[in-house]
């Protein structure tokens, strides 16, 4: 039911203890919620309409307490109807902007940046998700020699995140027979998603001067081994599980346990944040509404970020269902944005091609 569905009392009860809720943490009496609507209304009064909506599913009644505190359905409701869409206050904003501030950080620090200033301004966790290795974009490949019959292969995305692999070749190569082939698959394949490389290497595989022609040879058998991804791996930066600590929702200590697992397993978390990102402007999950059991006593406010060539892009904050919808709501917004800005920024810069400059950050592995 929407608050439309309402009177103006239920509806001005419903938001004031839910704020009153979000700000203590207790559960709210008629007592203290009359005082904070201003006396506009008896005790007596607000306890039967704080009955009358926790009859249908709003309010729910703790056996320790006379006071009640929001179901999850009350929180949509609030979400969706009641909340106060709040600017971002000044020193927020300069936060932000004070994160993003270094013009030669690379897409692994801009990530571990935005998280942190997440985590930061909300009192949650902060997450920013980079899409999975094959849905990127190629803006460089360099390949390295190692002790034979190895070769280290660095991938760097349009938005100039890293990537390393180790491949092993039949056909022991100079490092200038290297670079030729890196020159190669530079010039022809820049631009375009892994998957579709993969798809045109086939191709290629399949014409006669590639049986030939040696370079072409070279080029199709690293291309496949460099191009080829086993498994969906997404790249996922987490910041402020400590925050969580702090919280009353979480003095349970199997929650909390329950909590730390999904952090350790970044698999499930990268399933909801996929399919949370998947929408336009600002997404918010509450409590029940997540699929995986172990997250229903959380909230996931999410949005995704446009970076042109590496679709997938998505950030958010993680936290208690009481959590501060309509200021972390403008937080997302301006740190999506920002992020944005910035990586299209780290995309248009020089190429990383260079083993040094791999090393100078910290890339995925993959296997």
């Amino acid at each position: 039911m929407s608050a439309t569905a309402f009177d103006d009392r239920r509806r001005e009860i419903l938001r004031t203890l839910i704020q009153l809720h979000i700000e203590t943490g207790d559960p709210v009496g008629s007592e203290n919620l009359a005082r904070a609507l201003g006396r506009t209304l008896s005790p007596a009064t607000v306890r039967s309409i704080m009955a009358d909506l926790e009859e249908r599913g709003y309010l729910d009644h703790p056996h320790t307490s006379a006071g009640r505190v929001p179901t999850d359905d009350g929180y949509r409701v609030f979400v969706d109807s009641l909340m106060d869409r709040e600017p971002l206050p000044p020193v927020d904003a300069a936060a932000i902007a004070s994160a993003f501030s270094s013009p030669d950080a690379s897409a692994e620090r801009v990530m571990e940046n935005a998280s942190h200033v997440l985590s930061s301004l909300s009192r949650a966790v902060g997450f920013v998700l980079a899409p999975d290795v094959a849905q990127t974009s190629l803006r460089h490949i360099d390949l390295v020699p190692l002790a034979a019959p190895r070769v280290l292969v660095v991938l760097v995305s349009a938005a100039g995140l890293l990537t390393q692999k180790v491949i092993e070749i039949e056909e022991e190569l100079t490092r200038e027979d290297l670079q030729a082939c890196a020159n190669y698959l530079n010039a022809h394949f820049s631009g375009m998603t892994l998957s579709a490389i993969r798809e045109k290497l086939l191709a290629l595989m399949q014409e006669e001067e590639a049986l030939y022609h040696t370079l072409l040879k070279r080029v199709v058998a690293l291309g496949e081994q460099a191009f080829s991804l086993s498994e969906p791996k997404s790249n996922i930066s987490l910041d402020g599980a400590s925050n969580m600590l702090s919280q009353p929702e979480f003095e349970d200590l199997e929650r909390m346990r329950a909590l730390f697992r999904t952090f350790e397993e970044k698999g499930r978390l990268v399933a909801i944040l996929n399919a949370c990102i998947g929408a336009e402007g600002v997404r918010i999950l509450i409590g029940n509404e997540n699929p995986d059991p172990e997250l229903r006593d959380l909230s996931f406010v999410t949005t995704r970020c446009r970076v042109e060539g590496d679709e997938g892009w998505g950030l958010g904050v993680l936290g208690s269902t009481r959590m501060e919808y309509g200021r972390v709501v403008a937080v997302v917004e301006e740190v999506g944005r920002t992020l944005g800005h910035t990586l299209r920024g780290v995309r248009s810069g020089p190429a990383l091609g260079r083993c040094a400059s791999a090393r100078r950050h910290r890339p995925t592995i993959l296997g």
